[in-house]
């Protein structure tokens, strides 16, 4: 938590003025649960650039574990970055068990992970005309969180430097919203969506 703690304090503001980041619903962020040792949650988000979460994490400032593409991992400097912020690798072709495993048990151990439910980015596109995936419901069935959904806004739908970057924060999702009363495909699908409906609602 130190490292972590000391990169925000260094980037966050860093981050925040180059993309000139609006926060809206300050109000909505929850604390730090594994700081508090608090019960998980799951951030979702809309995606449109490889930097979100750490745009996201230098506008709300708590600790979240995000789930990011393998490739990430593979970049010089931003693998070093995104490890440091919690982050872990997920394969989004194979459908990865391993990472859906990893972030179930992060969630039960008092962290919170950050997914987006889109899979890829989706720059300069509508977000309610793209496509989503339901591993955001089958991780919050197989734990039992609750959801934060958030909004990443510009005017171009895309992450430019020293254009405004709004991310606003909605009300936390109870899990018992959700009504993941069964363990199958079209459960987790209408959780995902509903989740979704939020994040685009904002």
């Amino acid at each position: 938590m130190r490292l972590y703690d000391n990169l925000i304090k260094w980037l966050a503001g860093f981050f925040c003025a180059l993309y000139r980041v609006e926060l809206v619903g300050k109000e909505n962020i929850p604390e730090d649960t594994e700081k508090n040792q608090l019960p998980g949650f799951m951030l979702c988000s809309n995606h449109i650039a490889n930097l979100d979460p750490v745009v996201i994490v230098a506008a709300i400032r708590i600790k979240i574990n995000w789930m990011a593409k393998e490739s990430l991992f593979k970049i010089p400097g931003l693998a070093q970055l995104v490890r440091a912020l919690g982050a872990f690798p997920v394969n989004r072709a194979s459908g990865d068990v391993g990472a859906i495993k990893r972030a179930v048990a992060q969630l039960k151990d008092h962290k919170s992970v950050g997914i987006f439910p889109q899979g890829h980015r989706k720059p300069g596109v509508d977000p309610r005309a793209t496509e989503i995936r339901y591993g955001a419901g089958m991780i919050a069935y197989r734990s039992g969180c609750d959801v934060l959904p958030i909004a990443i806004e510009t005017k171009s739908r895309k992450l430019k430097l020293f254009s405004k970057t709004v991310i606003i924060v909605g009300k936390r999702i109870p899990f018992e919203e959700l009504s993941l009363t069964e363990g199958n495909t079209e459960s987790y699908k209408r959780a995902s969506e509903l989740i979704f409906d939020r994040i685009c609602t904002l």
